[in-house]
């Protein structure tokens, strides 16, 4: 079964943020971020629950070569992204969106 990916409008903000910073830093560089978070996008359609519980229902997956991670709770057919959020931000920020 694939699972319907969906975001929470802050969760695109930001990593639509944390593109366009990486690329302004050198270029190519936001495109590295997006392939990146790309890598894993199948899996979170396919098996989101390969990923860790790191809350009550809240999964992270994280990406393999930058410090970001997304955060996600499965409901029903679809995957809903709460955040896709740097590792070294303050979890609170994205925590209440729940």
């Amino acid at each position: 079964m694939a699972y319907k990916l969906e975001f929470h409008p802050d969760a695109e903000a930001e990593f639509d943020e944390a593109l366009s910073w990486y690329e302004s830093q050198k270029e190519g560089l936001g495109q590295n971020l997006f392939n990146d978070y790309i890598a894993i996008e199948d899996h979170l359609k396919t098996m989101p629950e390969q990923f860790p519980l790191v809350m009550e229902r809240v999964r992270r997956a994280n990406l393999s070569q930058f410090p970001f991670s997304v955060f996600f709770v499965i409901i029903q057919t679809s995957v809903f992204v709460h955040a896709v959020f740097h590792q070294k931000r303050n979890p609170q920020d994205w925590v209440e969106r729940l």
